[in-house]
């Protein structure tokens, strides 16, 4: 084997190691360098994504290589077996197996990078041909249509999204920035949109009570009783809610009756005083005329 064969043989993945709540892997080479893997998106990066910068567990993680630590752990419970154990080949047969899972996992290690890989490579082309405005529009319009909630992480959200081939449109760094602008607008939107569809609610509400040409004497309890199968008695979700726009209308319908009944005395007032004077008037011409016959 040349010098660039065992270079490239000890460059091959060797073991690793997911970190919790990230979709991402630390992954050791055979000349002890690492590199982080998302089998997710296969994708792969010497840097450290920037989710995972300043986390202390990640740094313990690898400062603590697994395979290393299996191997010495390997060493100390082979120790132990020899001591206790009364079959040598119970002792021989676990490292065959170990070494030949270590294989495996090697192997898909290699593939998933491979794959990893290339999927990063067809990402970088079309993010060299695509303008970075209309990859940005692209990446937000799937934060949207994937239902990511602008009240929560981006870790958490994650999951909803990379899946989606828009996602390797922008690298790590960029992907942050839009999710972060993303996140302050579409509160500010969703707020709005919550304040607009209450105030909706809330006249629909009243339009109801309108139209069932309810009187003074109607308690709330009949009326829910009637129309708590509408729609818009629905729509205002507390009942202490619709309890208190009952009263608040019933207060304004009596006040109006009220209001009604005194202009309506009123009226009748204006009318008998002018019954009054004519009657009067009536009674003037009627002497005058006899006066006149008299003479």
């Amino acid at each position: 084997m040349t010098e660039e064969e065992k270079a490239a043989q000890k460059a091959k993945p060797v073991a690793t190691s997911p970190i919790p709540g990230t979709p991402w892997c630390v992954v050791w080479t055979g000349d002890d360098r690492v590199f982080f893997y998302n089998p997710t998106t296969r994708l792969s990066m010497w840097d450290r994504p920037e989710e995972l910068i300043g986390r202390a567990d990640v740094d313990k993680t690898i400062q603590e290589p697994p395979h290393k630590k299996a191997t010495e752990d390997g060493k100390k419970m082979g120790k132990e077996e020899l001591e206790t154990s009364t079959t040598e080949d119970a002792i021989d047969d676990e490292p065959i197996k170990a070494k030949k899972r270590k294989k495996d996992d090697v192997k898909d290690v290699d593939s998933e990078k491979e794959a990893a890989m290339e999927a990063e490579i067809r990402a970088a082309r079309e993010r060299a041909i695509v303008p970075l405005e209309a990859r940005m529009k692209q990446f937000k319009d799937m934060l949207l249509e994937r239902g990511v909630s602008a009240f929560s992480t981006w870790e958490k959200e994650l999951h909803k999204i990379v899946f989606d081939p828009r996602y390797l449109l922008l690298n790590p760094k960029e992907r942050k920035l839009v999710f972060d602008q993303y996140v302050k607008t579409r509160a500010e939107e969703e707020r709005k949109e919550k304040k607009n569809k209450t105030m909706q609610a809330k006249e629909d509400f009243r339009k109801m009570m309108e139209e069932a040409k309810l009187n003074t004497r109607t308690t709330f309890s009949e009326f829910a009783s009637k129309h708590a199968k509408d729609l818009r008695f629905k729509l205002i979700e507390k009942m202490k809610d619709r309890e208190a726009m009952y009263t608040e209308f019933m207060t304004a319908l009596r006040k109006k009756e009220k209001e009604d009944s005194k202009n309506r005395g009123e009226k009748w007032i204006d009318f008998t005083a002018l019954c009054c004077a004519a009657c009067q008037s009536v009674q003037t011409i009627s002497c005058q005329s006899l006066t006149l016959k008299v003479l």
